[in-house]
């Protein structure tokens, strides 16, 4: 198979490797090693030392996804090296590096055909350097386990012994991949890199840092939505012992709201520094602040679900497929549904914090961002740096879903560091983290479906009202975009089809959340699917079956076909999986939803047990996947896992509600998730096939909401269509 990553980008890359030897570099962020002074760098990612050990860079942000892992094993595959003697270290941000962020599960799918080819040419090098010591075509060689192999004379030649040879050869402009079907690394199970580390608690996240002279940070910001800076009286305060200044963060004066692209970066607030977490936290409990309001909506969550039901009479088309009204005039009946999700907050363990040292000549910054090039351009416009006087170390991250992907907190500490021309450490306490969160966007959503006498669909509408997230980051483009758009399921599949959408301006701050819109979309499609079969008097996976009809490539929009097969696929064996026609005692049933997102085709059934005074106890979840070649098992069932719970958490739980311009909510004691105690018995299977790998973090979470919910129907006739269910 040959390589479809083009020759600038792999410049790009490989910018730092002129095929002559050189030194490796230790990154100061190593988590997992550092690099021996006898490494030879032959890409910025791969390094080979004189004993055969070779040094691999994770380049992307490590959030918990597994990514630190995965990386390294796509490119130790490719090369052929051996994972025993394979060293991983963290890399910091830097630009040869290239789509060096988390998030929108895009880290496989955009590195998988990157990382191969940048092996592939290291190991094409070592080939050739083998072929001219062992004089033996390089057709009929091999990597493998550190060595290059000829497999018809058993001769070989670790890799250590043909680094001098190998690095003065030129890279190849294109390689050939090595075939799937010999892959010794990639789909094994792999603990993490660092799991010796984080077991033991050695390893350092963000939080953990600690610099030579540093001070520590928290702040308070205005609670109030959109509110501006106000008035303070800091005498109590600078009494706590360890309190060492007050300083206002007041938006106007570092230009504005929006300074990275599209990354809302200032709320007002007035920062407290002290000489320990400890005294900083005392110190804002007893600021004495008068918030300036005035110009506020001072907005309420019932006010903002009105407005966005009066929204549904007034929208815009985003698709029309052939004839609705016509699909209502003929239909032998006509169905509709309203549903209704709420703001979601990510509530990640490690709260927002961020370590800076702006120095004259450099800011040096330990950001747990998944975001860091947005935090090198806000550094940019709002300090006037040139990128050369900014050095970002990426330490592995407690969790973000979304939340990181804004760098309002790394901005702030920068901020506190320039001013006091000290290194600053700044935490943001668990109440500031939920209450000055981005939020999952909330929603109304009406679904309506014409039916024939069968009771198959033959016309749909979706109407979606709320405040879109596209809006609130200042993106450009329809505020649809990041709500409901023309690519959304079941477009292609009914002839006669209309998605609606109706815009609602509101203050409260939105932002990715994991699956963002797919989350809160698919509780609707597939309730009302759930719905429809239940009118139909049909099973409900009978009858999501003869919805989507057979096996083929359903053209959606432009180039963009569905892909049917593969979602019957992971439907049929859930269904086995779960013993899916097997009755189950009263009290109990069994809820089912399938989608797809980044690229990958999930489905889940969910079994309840609902006692007499309406206790729901989730007993197992049953999941199959279909995410093209899986990169390592272990990790990829994590995510899975993750994805599950993180849904199941939400639908049961999770809620943000306003109150006078301020979210209620602050803290694990009024935003719920799921426990321990409370967990299912999770049964995770992977459709195996060779297509590229496809993202994996968020596509199984948007199934878990429906699947509960139609669970719940089964058990006890009762249908839920606003979350949270508790």
């Amino acid at each position: 198979m040959k390589s479809t990553w083009d020759r600038r980008t792999f410049i790009k890359l490989t910018a730092s490797a002129s095929g002559a030897l050189v030194a490796g570099v230790c990154l100061q962020s190593c988590t997992s090693g550092t690099v021996p002074a006898t490494a030879h760098e032959f890409s910025p990612l791969i390094k080979i030392d004189t004993k055969g050990w070779v040094t691999l860079i994770a380049k992307n942000p490590e959030i918990g996804q597994g990514i630190k892992t995965s990386l390294p094993m796509i490119l130790a595959e490719e090369l052929g090296a051996d994972w025993d003697k394979v060293k991983v270290i963290q890399g910091d941000f830097d630009k040869a590096y290239e789509e060096q962020w988390a998030g929108g599960s895009y880290a496989i799918i955009l590195n998988w055909d990157m990382m191969r080819t940048a092996a592939a040419k290291v190991r094409h090098v070592l080939l050739q350097a083998a072929s001219k010591k062992m004089n033996i075509r390089v057709s009929e060689l091999t990597t493998s386990k550190g060595k290059v192999l000829h497999s018809e004379s058993g001769e070989s030649l670790p890799f250590e012994k043909l680094l001098l040879e190998a690095s003065k050869l030129p890279l190849p402009e294109t390689v050939e991949f090595k075939p799937t079907d010999s892959f010794e690394i990639i789909g094994k199970n792999t603990p993490q890199v660092d799991l010796d580390q984080l077991v033991s608690g050695g390893t350092k996240f963000s939080i953990d840092i600690k610099l030579p002279g540093m001070l520590y940070a928290t702040v308070l910001k205005n609670p109030v939505f959109d509110g501006g800076a106000g008035d303070y009286d800091d005498t109590r305060t600078r009494s706590v012992n360890g309190v060492v200044d007050v300083i206002e963060l007041n938006n106007s004066d570092y230009g504005g709201r929006l300074i990275a692209p599209n990354s809302p970066n200032f709320v007002n607030g007035i920062a407290v520094l002290a000489k320990s977490t400890w005294a900083a936290f005392k110190g804002a409990q007893v600021l004495d602040v008068v918030w300036d309001n005035a110009d506020a909506r001072k907005e309420n969550t019932a006010e903002i679900f009105e407005r966005f039901q009066l929204q549904l009479n007034d929208t815009t088309i985003e698709r029309k497929d052939g004839d609705l009204s016509r699909a209502k005039r003929n239909a032998d009946s006509n169905f509709e549904a309203m549903y209704q999700v709420p703001f979601l907050a990510h509530i990640p363990m490690e709260p927002m914090n961020c370590t800076v040292d702006f120095r004259d000549d450099l800011c040096e910054v330990w950001a747990p961002t998944q975001n860091p090039k947005a935090l090198q351009e806000g550094l940019i416009k709002l300090f006037g740096l040139q990128p050369e006087q900014i050095k970002i170390h990426l330490p592995r991250i407690g969790g973000a879903f979304g939340r990181r992907y804004y760098v309002d907190y790394a901005m702030d500490a920068a901020i506190l560091s320039k001013k006091v021309q000290k290194p600053v450490k700044l935490i943001w306490t668990r109440e500031e983290d939920i209450r000055h969160d981005w939020y999952r966007p909330a929603s109304i959503q009406k679904m309506a479906a014409s039916l024939d006498k069968e009771g198959r669909v033959t016309g749909w509408q979706h109407v979606l009202a709320n405040a879109s997230r596209k809006t609130c980051l200042g993106r450009e483009g329809r505020p649809a975009g990041t709500e409901i758009d023309k690519y959304e399921f079941p477009a292609g599949f009914v002839p006669d089809l209309q998605f609606e959408y109706g815009h609602v301006l509101s203050d409260v701050p939105l932002g990715q959340w994991r699956s963002v819109g797919h989350s809160a979309v698919a509780f609707a499609v597939h309730s009302f699917l759930d719905e429809l079969a239940i009118l139909s008097k049909m099973d409900p996976m009978d009858y999501f079956l003869e919805f989507l009809g057979p096996a083929r490539m359903v053209p959606v929009v432009d180039d963009y076909a569905f892909d049917a097969k593969r979602l019957i696929s992971v439907v049929e064996q859930v269904r086995r999986n779960s013993n899916w026609d097997v009755p189950l005692p009263k009290g109990q049933g069994r809820g089912f939803a399938a989608s797809k997102h980044s690229g990958s085709f999930v489905a889940e059934v969910v079994t309840v047990s609902v006692d007499a005074n309406e206790n729901i106890t989730i007993l197992r979840v049953d999941a199959v996947v279909d995410c093209g070649i899986v990169i390592n098992p272990t990790g990829a069932k994590a995510q899975v896992e993750g994805g599950i719970l993180e849904g199941l958490s939400a639908a049961l739980y999770g809620e943000i509600t306003v109150k006078n311009g301020v979210a209620e909510q602050s803290n694990f004691h009024d935003y719920k998730w799921i426990r321990m105690d409370e967990a299912p018995e999770i049964h995770v299977e992977f459709i195996t096939n060779n297509l590229p790998p496809r993202g994996l973090g968020e596509p199984p979470l948007p199934p878990a909401a429906p699947a509960l919910t139609n669970a719940i129907f089964a058990a006890t006739g009762k249908r839920i269509r606003k979350l949270p269910i508790l």
